[in-house]
């Protein structure tokens, strides 16, 4: 088994989901593979299979016991879903868990950035920001109703309704230099935008939601991204590890 090379995500990043797929057929306590011998299996550098595993050992996925190696924790044994630590697009998330997922652009424009917006990305209310909401299917199943504000400087010369956001939108934010690198999130349950209700299947609409508020940075600490990310809640669940800190 090998990376991807064509595959757009960094090799850490890539490697951590074959990792995180290898511990998903191990038992809770079993001892993880050494990383010679996931250096062997993977065919990346040393370095890389250490900063994938300590990924997952801030997921809580991976116990570590100096002198004896790494095990599988008690946590990974749960089967849940996405730890709340774990730093991802939505487009990245959907494939993770298995989806195919498709993009319907509900709406894109140029406005001035309100009180809220202003306050999440840092700048000066009525500067110009990209709204753009996405709705992310699995056939005729609603999954994620993206709300996204970003500076429109990004553009540069570009006309915004001629951008492809379709994919990932941490790519496009890549391609211009603003890369998210880690951000401040908030999750809980919310009604779906009135305004955007009727985007929805009918028999979607009273579903519960889980609504992700996330403020993202790069690796200067600038922010690139605000986003409201409704989640089914039938669909979609995040743990939180908590440890003793004393």
């Amino acid at each position: 088994m090998s990376i991807d090379t064509r595959d757009r995500r960094s090799m850490v990043v890539q490697l951590r989901d074959a990792l995180r797929d290898l511990i998903g057929e191990m038992k809770p306590g079993e001892q993880l593979p050494s990383e010679s011998e996931l250096v062997g299996r993977f065919g990346v550098a040393r370095g890389t299979i250490r900063e994938a595993l300590k990924l997952l050992e801030q997921d809580g996925l991976v116990d570590v016991h100096h002198g004896r190696g790494r095990f599988v924790s008690a946590v990974a044994g749960l089967g849940v879903n996405r730890p709340i630590t774990h730093f991802e697009g939505v487009t990245e998330m959907l494939r993770a868990l298995g989806f195919s997922p498709r993009t319907k652009i509900v709406s894109v424009s140029v406005a001035e950035a309100d009180e809220e917006e202003a306050a999440a990305l840092g700048i000066a209310r009525g500067e110009a920001v990209v709204r753009l909401a996405r709705l992310r299917t699995s056939g005729t199943k609603p999954l994620v109703l993206s709300l996204n504000s970003f500076r429109a400087s990004l553009l540069g010369d570009e006309d915004v309704a001629q951008q492809d956001f379709s994919g990932s939108l941490h790519q496009w934010l890549r391609d211009r230099g603003a890369t998210p690198e880690s951000s401040a999130a908030q999750i809980r349950a919310a009604r779906l935008p009135d305004d955007l209700r009727d985007t929805m299947p009918s028999d979607a609409v009273d579903e519960p939601w889980l609504l992700t508020i996330e403020r993202c940075f790069d690796d200067t600490g600038g922010i690139v991204l605000y986003s409201r990310d409704y989640h089914r809640g039938d669909m979609f669940s995040f743990h939180v590890v908590r440890r003793r800190t004393d």
